[in-house]
């Protein structure tokens, strides 16, 4: 039996910081590349698609382990990036030759790429049920490259699997809670070293209930020491990245189960920014499940999204799902609704920036009136998201050559049955996301205009464009009147709020089921997470709204920082005017509190008072902050003292430690105004 885990945690958290490889277990790096060359030069017209299962089966077998005496899962593989390498040569190649004659791109107007590295949901149901070996031989009995690139990678695993000491698991499927965790990590484990970021590890207590439950009734394990399990299961994902990347998601409910009780308490008694939690909420989900949910969001363990399960299902229904599929979604990423196991949804394919669109616009010329100059804001951005599908079609058609993944697409039943790899379309629903970000700054914005030029004439458009082009300097007060005395979204004010109405009815009705090059549709998102509204900020100009040139631009749904004055029900009032349905993509609403508005009895209420609330009027997600202004600043003065104090940024959580001093910066600010209305 393995140590306690609050005694070995110091140890674990450390563990991928120094690996020791065992020189005796396999080949240097030098080695491998050397067998990989020759490889490839005796095998020059070879699809590349054996090509990475020949690599990759190459690691398993040959590459470097290291000896982890103490710990229950074992994994670590010295591949030294080797698959990522062999991805990015031939992504740079296909990149160039496609794209190296288009004309330079508007900075800051959108992104447009490859989703084919992240924004992953394996089969895991598949993977637990089969196991690799059945994979392996399955595929084995069929003719073509695709299964010849499967059997390969899975004896591969099995390979692996043996070398680790785990024959067992290498011939038949996990039986036990313990061997069902071990398998997922390995596998997760490789299918990352494969090229490919795994965003969701599915339906954590649906897949592992049972497995849960016959180790209890076998007396293989009792509760404590499941829990036990648990956590050193989790903490290999926080020690990977420390807590500093997209975090690692695991899904529950929306029906709870004995496993989705423990695992809550497990993490609040972990306490780290990884994992990530994923809530489906129903009416049938247990009212003390959700409270349990909603007490470690109060004790400050954010890391956990809660998404309304009846509108997420009819949303996926409207858009191409059967039934029975909507009804097995899970989260992956962030926000991004996708069916376990059979959905390829590349969530990430393209961003429009609805903000730089105002600044488009303006630059192009005058306008009579308000609707023409609305007019023009929809032309424009109807525009950018043209270029944005082509840009992302043209990307998609060059996949199979850029990072196929047998390993990934193995366990899929649609992959298996049409032959096709996932860069091939194999998977049953293959769908590309785009995430639209910045709509408060986009519609406070266009409030400004429209209050300001034509209707009070206060300045005529020119004197505006003059403003912003000055970067607001030697205009201080006409800002001061754009910033407080123009309606904000946020407050349930309908001046502002109806031109979000149509911003999102244009998003949805002009991005969702367009077809993609991958027998898709894309499907649009409202939000945006920090990275890109940090680095669409920097290529945005000044706004109409009283944003300064070069600042980051608002995330998700929610209001420009600030700005909602009249509190959560107005705020959550402004949100649902939207039809939140048309982002089948995503969409989420950011709630941050004063802790002493989520206090105790009555602050668990109140959280359920504001999640239900949103829900009923048809919100889609939603996610707290809930913090002390006082306490963040000492925080950023003694960073030592608060280990484990969490900031939701967006998608994911971090430790408030490990953020940059503006970004610390831009959290104490807002935890300054919610405790001045406090």
């Amino acid at each position: 039996m393995f140590k306690p885990f609050d005694q070995a945690r110091g140890q674990l958290e450390r563990q991928y910081l120094d690996v020791k490889f065992d020189p005796a277990s396999g080949l240097s790096k030098e080695e491998l590349v050397a067998e990989l060359q020759t490889h490839q030069a005796a095998n020059p017209a070879e699809p590349r698609i054996l090509t990475k299962a020949w690599l990759l089966h190459l690691l398993c077998a040959q590459a470097r382990i290291a000896p982890e005496p103490g710990d229950p899962f074992v994994g670590k593989l010295e591949h030294h990036g080797l698959l990522h390498m062999l991805r990015d040569t031939w992504r740079g190649e296909e990149g160039h030759k496609e794209f190296k004659d288009d004309p330079p791109d508007v900075p800051g107007a959108f992104a447009a790429q490859l989703d084919c590295a992240s924004h992953v949901c394996p089969d895991w149901r598949s993977l637990l049920k089969l196991g690799p070996a059945a994979i392996r031989d399955r595929s084995a009995a069929r003719p073509g490259t695709y299964h010849q690139a499967v059997a390969l990678v899975f004896d591969g695993v099995a390979t692996l699997l043996k070398r680790f000491g785990l024959a067992p698991l290498a011939e038949r499927p996990p039986r036990t809670f313990h061997e069902a965790l071990q398998l997922a990590y390995l596998y997760h484990e490789l299918v990352e070293l494969d090229g490919i970021e795994v965003r969701s590890m599915g339906r954590f207590d649906l897949l592992y209930n049972d497995f849960y439950l016959d180790d209890l009734k076998a007396g293989r394990l009792d509760r404590d020491q499941a829990k036990e399990l648990l956590k050193y299961f989790w903490i290999k994902f926080f020690a990977k990245t420390m807590g500093k990347r997209f975090g690692k998601p695991f899904l529950y409910g929306p029906d709870a189960n004995e496993l989705s009780y423990l695992a809550l308490e497990a993490y609040h008694e972990m306490r780290t920014v990884d994992p990530k939690f994923h809530v489906r909420l129903s009416r049938n989900t247990p009212r003390d499940f959700l409270d349990l949910v909603l007490k470690c969001v109060q004790d400050g363990c954010t890391s956990v999204v809660i998404v309304n399960d009846e509108a997420q299902i009819e949303m996926l229904r409207q858009n191409g799902k059967t039934l029975a599929d909507a009804q097995d979604y899970i989260l992956i990423g962030c926000y991004e609704p996708a069916v376990m196991g059979q959905e390829l949804n590349c969530s990430g394919a393209g961003q429009p920036n609805l903000a730089k669109v105002v600044e488009q616009v303006l630059a192009a010329g005058d306008y009579p009136d308000f609707d023409a100059l609305l007019d023009a804001y929809f032309r424009t951005l109807g525009a950018n998201l043209d270029l944005i599908m082509d840009k992302v079609r043209r990307w998609e058609r060059l996949w199979p050559r850029i990072n196929p993944s047998p390993l990934l697409s193995g366990p899929m039943g649609s992959c298996f049955e049409r032959g096709l790899d996932v860069s091939e379309a194999g998977a049953k629903y293959n769908t590309s996301g785009l995430c639209c970000v910045g709509i408060a700054n986009a519609a406070d914005s266009l409030a400004v205009i429209r209050q300001l030029v034509y209707e009070e004439r206060r300045r005529s458009l020119a004197e505006l464009k003059a403003a912003l082009a000055a970067n607001w300097k030697g205009y201080e007060e006409l800002r001061r009147h754009a910033l407080n005395r123009v309606p904000k979204w946020g407050n349930n004010d309908d001046r502002v709020d109806q031109i979000a109405v149509q911003i999102a009815d244009f998003l949805g009705k002009r991005i969702n089921h367009e077809p993609n090059a991958r027998g898709g549709v894309f499907q649009a998102a409202l939000y945006g997470i920090i990275v890109s509204a940090k680095d669409f900020g920097k290529d945005t100009g000044a706004l109409p709204d009283g944003r300064l040139a070069g600042e980051p631009l608002t995330m998700n749904t929610g209001a420009t920082p600030g700005m909602d004055r009249e509190g959560v029900t107005s705020l959550v009032n402004s949100v649902t005017k939207m039809n939140l349905s048309l982002f089948p993509n995503g969409t989420v609403l950011d709630i941050m509190l004063h802790p002493s508005a989520a206090r105790g009895e009555d602050g668990v209420e109140a959280l359920r008072g504001i999640v239900l609330g949103h829900f009923a009027q048809g919100g889609m997600a939603i996610q707290f902050n809930i913090f002390d202004a006082d306490v963040l600043r000492d925080a950023k003065l003694h960073p030592e003292r608060y280990a484990n104090l969490q900031v939701r940024v967006c998608g994911w959580s971090v430790r408030f430690r490990d953020l940059s001093p503006d970004e610390q910066d831009i959290f104490i600010a807002k935890a300054s105004l919610r405790q001045s209305e406090a």
